[in-house]
């Protein structure tokens, strides 16, 4: 038989208002986006990026993780940074990599070069493992020095970790950010019928699959936002998305830039073409490419690259609810077997 999956969300979180300490300037649009949110998960990435207030030679920046916005630093439980590895940064010239405590980033230009204010800079560090305390939120402070350990610029940032079904955080100092995600198990689903009844806010239990019976579960999310440029929601999954051993089940056949209408698995070779696993949106004003592309009960299959299914670049003050939906079908050549596997939400605001 056919299993359920579990549905892994990774979405963003409300984050209180607080005060900044003041150096120089402020760095603006700044924020943190996780790759994974699960607490003590380790292997996440944290990709931090913001814009400089003021023109000067940067030589270090310094991102302190914190489990307060401001006073005393208290580096969070089972947080390790140890062994972070530093990406491709933006915005800077050839930088290292310097943990000198667990809890500290600090990139150390190798050339330092005057950077003019209104630089966008981004810099991604993985091989960290995150806190391992769950339902919290933490923070990180962020200052860029000059050559003389002078601080320039400096904001704080936040992020959380919630429980194994986690829900990434990305907001920026000041913000308000609500996100709810609520099962759906009536009613349609960019006009075709949901027949998934057994759907919870962090689970898509499809149950026993048969043979050219689609089965279709819904989600409603809600993100209410005073962000100045709106915000963006994204999935992911793996390829395939769902295994039991060596069988799987497959993505549907079409990307996101170009969903279609649904169409069954026609593969004659087993774990090829056999299955597929698609998601669709209600979404008509998409940010990127074709605004309206999944009209029409139109269906894409997932990537491991996180695409767009919600976006808004305006602030959302009173919340807004788009539906998005998950279509699994199977045909008489797929393996029988318990396949499991997860779905990637990524809700991020743009300040």
């Amino acid at each position: 038989m056919f299993s359920f999956f579990s549905l892994l969300l990774s979405i963003a979180l409300f984050i209180s208002s607080f005060i900044s300490p003041v150096y120089a300037g402020s760095l603006t649009s700044a924020k943190v986006v996780m790759s994974d949110s699960r607490a003590g998960q380790n292997g996440t990435t944290h990709t931090f990026s913001f814009v400089t207030g003021t023109t000067g030679v940067i030589k270090t920046v310094e991102m302190q993780y914190c489990t307060t916005p401001s006073g005393t630093c208290t580096t969070p439980n089972g947080l390790v940074t140890t062994s972070a590895s530093q990406g491709s940064i933006t915005g800077l010239s050839t930088s290292t990599t310097d943990v000198s405590t667990n809890g500290m980033l600090i990139t150390t230009v190798t050339t330092p070069a005057s950077i003019n204010s209104g630089t966008t800079i981004t810099l991604p560090y993985g091989t960290i493992t995150n806190p391992t305390s769950i339902n919290t939120s933490f923070f990180v402070r962020i200052t860029s020095k000059d050559n003389g350990a002078t601080a320039i610029d400096s904001t704080v940032v936040a992020f959380a970790t919630l429980t194994a079904n986690s829900l990434t955080v990305s907001a920026d100092v000041g913000a308000t950010f609500d996100v709810a995600l609520v099962a759906v198990t009536t009613g349609t689903v960019n006009g075709q019928a949901v027949n998934l009844t057994t759907t919870t806010a962090d689970t898509i239990p499809f149950g026993t699959l048969s043979s050219g019976s689609p089965k279709i579960g819904a989600h409603d999310i809600t993100v209410t936002t005073n962000s100045q440029n709106g915000y963006a929601v994204t999935v992911k999954a793996s390829n395939p998305p769902l295994a039991d051993g060596s069988n799987n089940i497959d993505n549907f056949i079409e990307l996101n830039s170009l969903p279609r209408v649904w169409s069954s698995p026609s593969g004659n070779t087993p774990n090829v073409n056999t299955g597929f696993l698609g998601y669709t949106t209600e979404d008509t004003s998409l940010c990127t490419g074709t605004t309206g592309r999944f009209s029409g009960n139109k269906w894409a299959g997932f990537d491991t690259t996180a695409y767009e299914v919600v976006c808004n670049t305006n602030p959302v003050l009173s919340g807004e609810t788009t539906r998005i939906g998950w279509q699994i079908e199977v045909n008489s050549t797929q393996p029988s077997g318990s396949y499991t596997g997860h779905i990637s939400i990524i809700t991020t605001p743009t300040y």
